[in-house]
């Protein structure tokens, strides 16, 4: 296992390649050799590119919009415990979240390589 453990935020994360940003430029984060990452939603086809996108998609799921957070957008879903939260500014969308929404909505989203 190669890398460097780094801590930031609170947060301890091994980072492949430590002499790149650890979220990647814009790329959404993560590392996979630069390139970028988008969420896509897998029935549609359609890549996130805002919020309004993302939530009206997980709206249709039964997610709502959860609290009012000055930094976050969060989302619940009744039937679960889940908790999906994304930073407020979707400048700030990353890989993290990406994922995070991909385990939480198994089979409905993927991350893939953006278009060059």
């Amino acid at each position: 296992m190669s890398g460097v453990w780094v801590f930031k935020d609170g947060l301890v994360r091994r980072v492949e390649h430590p002499g790149q940003d650890e979220e990647g430029s814009s790329s959404g984060g993560g590392g996979g050799g630069g390139r970028r990452k988008v969420l896509v939603h897998v029935p549609s086809g359609e890549v996130v590119t805002s919020y309004e996108v993302l939530e009206r998609r997980l709206r249709e799921l039964g997610w709502e919009r959860y609290v009012n957070d000055p930094c976050l957008l969060l989302f619940h879903q009744r039937s679960t415990v889940h908790l999906i939260s994304v930073p407020r500014d979707f400048a700030r969308f990353r890989l993290v979240h990406m994922y995070d929404i991909v385990v939480k909505t198994r089979n409905v989203f993927q991350v893939r390589d953006a278009a060059a």
